[in-house]
């Protein structure tokens, strides 16, 4: 068997245990740990960044004045529970149960 064959055929038995501990529900730990270190780099937890998701989600109208002020907004409130915020402890409590 030529090694790139070799190869790909770990390569597909690889991707096939992982898809299958994925839809298990095997990873979900590991993601959310992932997801936890991806929004510390950011300077962000998971109350911030839903805060501004949700509020920067959908733009209300087509004035960019608006539209600004809707993302400064999002910015403020998610910066208040965010890392540094006034209430990062409350950011952090529900970031817990996320």
């Amino acid at each position: 068997m030529p090694s790139s064959t070799l190869i790909s055929v770990v390569f597909a038995i690889i991707t096939i245990a992982l898809v299958g501990a994925w839809v298990g529900g095997y990873l979900d730990r590991y993601q959310k740990i992932a997801q936890d270190h991806a929004l510390d780099a950011m300077g962000e937890n998971r109350a911030s960044y839903g805060v501004k998701s949700v509020l920067k989600g959908q733009q209300l109208s087509d004035d960019k004045d608006l539209n600004d002020l809707q993302n400064d907004t999002a910015d403020t409130v998610g910066g208040l529970v965010g890392k540094g915020g006034l209430g990062e402890s409350v950011g952090s409590a529900l970031s817990e149960g996320l």
